[in-house]
């Protein structure tokens, strides 16, 4: 008799499929039973502490701004053509010989 789990559990990771000597007899199913329900307590015992470990972790890290908006630098407003900050524009609407200004009062170059 057999108290292993099937090489076929080991291959499959969390599939079981019991063999005939693990279910011959109320006692052999109930010890490959045993086994099966150890494994899964433990696997869930491990699922609890990796959780309460990330849960200490995510109080840990200063939370992001209030807005929630995309970092300076990367949102549409910021958009760059050869390291210049140009302010953004609909590209179906840029037409051939348009011409790109300084605006000083923004900050931004700006198609016209």
């Amino acid at each position: 008799m057999s108290n292993r789990l099937s090489s076929s559990a080991v291959n499959k990771g969390s599939h079981w499929y019991p063999t005939e000597d693990q279910v011959k007899s109320p006692r052999a199913t109930t010890q490959a039973l045993r086994i099966v329900l150890d494994q899964f307590y433990a696997l869930q015992d491990q699922h609890d502490k990796l959780k309460q470990a990330h849960e200490e972790l995510k109080s840990r890290v200063p939370a992001t701004s209030a807005s929630g908006g995309p970092p300076p630098g990367s949102g549409p407003t910021d958009t760059m053509v050869c390291g210049l900050p140009v302010a953004p524009i609909d590209t179906q609407t840029l037409a051939n010989g348009a011409t790109l200004k300084f605006v000083k009062a923004s900050g931004n170059f700006q198609f016209s």
